[in-house]
């Protein structure tokens, strides 16, 4: 290596500097940026997943909150809660089985409107939503599944005593 001899100004000894370097700061920032861009990636990675966690929630809370409309029209209607039950299947919403965001009852009796509205709002809230609605005496079983794109999540089972 070559070294070049500095003399201070009013000092008597000599610093002795390298002539050049050799790229080593080069290397480390390299090093640094790669660190970097893979702690952004990760970062990137708990975000996405974040959200689609959030949806989930979303979305079952969703479940949990028509479960317990329809309970409040059942027991809006106590004459005849056994018209309510629901066989497992599709929720046909009220535009030829999609979400019609304006429906309107067609004025039938109360039980049929009330289950064409509640089917109707799981078709727009829920993507691909199924329903079971099971009356059993004075105990009602309220089953709603929907596309969870997750194979081990489970459908909102709620049971109440009207």
């Amino acid at each position: 290596m070559i070294y070049n001899s500095l003399r201070l100004p009013g000092r008597k000894s000599q610093m002795t500097l390298p002539a050049s370097q050799t790229g080593i700061g080069l290397i480390e920032i390299l090093i640094a940026v790669l660190v970097l861009g893979i702690g952004i990636l990760g970062v990137a990675s708990t975000q996405v997943v974040s959200m689609q966690m959030n949806s989930q929630s979303q979305n079952r809370s969703q479940a949990v909150l028509l479960a317990e409309d329809l309970f409040d029209r059942i027991r809006a209607n106590p004459a005849n809660p056994a018209g309510y039950a629901l066989a497992a299947g599709a929720a046909q919403g009220g535009n030829n089985g999609d979400c019609a965001t304006g429906f309107v009852p067609g004025n039938g009796n109360v039980t049929d409107d009330d289950i064409a509205s509640w089917q109707n709002s799981l078709t727009c809230l829920l993507p691909a939503a199924q329903r079971t609605v099971a009356v059993n005496g004075n105990v009602v079983t309220i089953t709603i599944d929907w596309d969870q794109n997750d194979a081990n999540a489970t459908p909102v089972v709620v049971r109440t005593q009207i």
